[in-house]
């Protein structure tokens, strides 16, 4: 007698595991296709969690959340796949103080963190340490290293057409490059002009995730952070980082 082979039919159950699987990856995809806002609130009340003073010292910025106007875009990619987000309207930037002098934490997004903490001198403002914690589909690492030398970032008093070297290690990672004090203009915040100088740095980081980098930054000597910050991030490798961002201060007085 001839025997026929029967397929199984795929049940209910599992039809509705099949779209339940294709449901969760259509919503993961759409999840790191977008960022999320970091609050004021939220900004406050880890300020507040420091126990940082709310007064500024040794030439250190006042201590606080500033907000900043935002716009931009970010992508990662593993070889031909990418992901393309834009950031949120609005970034917070987080002062608090430090012994050597301040620690600046620029929240782009709840997905996009970068700190670095200063050491403010008689001629130089130094950055001595660096976190990074950039995450796509949650999946990403918290970056958190010191800067070997101290690098010079901002003359205290800055002079139209200063120069200077850049040169620092990061574990495995080297960056050179130089900086410039490309002129001095005036920038509105809240309706009220602002002095600034325009400092132009471009380093490249050579390493696993290495890459260039253009920041131009417009920086206020009376309240000791940046008016307006541009940047130009790539970070090459098996795993590719590529970021343009600018961020406007919205006003001189830090929320605390």
């Amino acid at each position: 007698m001839e025997q026929r082979l029967h397929r199984p039919v795929p049940t209910i159950s599992a039809a509705l595991a099949a779209i339940a699987l294709v449901a969760a990856g259509a919503w993961a995809w759409q999840e790191a296709g977008s960022s999320t806002e970091v609050s004021v609130e939220n900004a406050v009340h880890e300020f507040r969690g420091t126990g940082t003073p709310a007064v500024a010292t040794g030439g250190a910025p006042l201590p606080g959340v500033y907000s900043y106007a935002a716009s931009g875009t970010e992508r990662a990619h593993i070889g031909p796949v990418s992901i393309d987000r834009e950031i949120p309207p609005e970034a917070r930037y987080v002062v608090t103080a430090t012994p050597e002098g301040f620690q600046a934490e620029l929240r782009v997004s709840a997905e996009h963190t970068e700190a670095v903490r200063y050491a403010v001198g008689t001629r130089w403002i130094r950055a001595v340490w660096r976190r990074v914690d950039v995450t796509f589909l949650r999946m990403g690492r918290d970056d958190r290293r010191p800067l070997t030398p101290a690098v010079p970032v901002i003359p205290v008093r800055p002079v139209v057409g200063q120069t200077w070297t850049v040169a620092y290690s990061a574990w495995k990672l080297r960056t050179t490059g130089t900086a410039r004090v490309v002129r001095r203009e005036t920038l509105p915040v809240a309706g009220v002009p602002e002095p600034v100088f325009l400092i132009e740095t471009r380093t490249r980081t050579r390493g696993a995730h290495g890459g260039p980098r253009l920041e131009r930054l417009w920086w206020a000597p009376r309240l000791g952070v940046p008016v307006r910050l541009e940047s130009d991030t790539t970070l090459e490798g098996a795993v590719g980082y590529r970021s343009r961002l600018r961020l406007d201060l919205t006003s001189p007085t830090p929320a605390r």
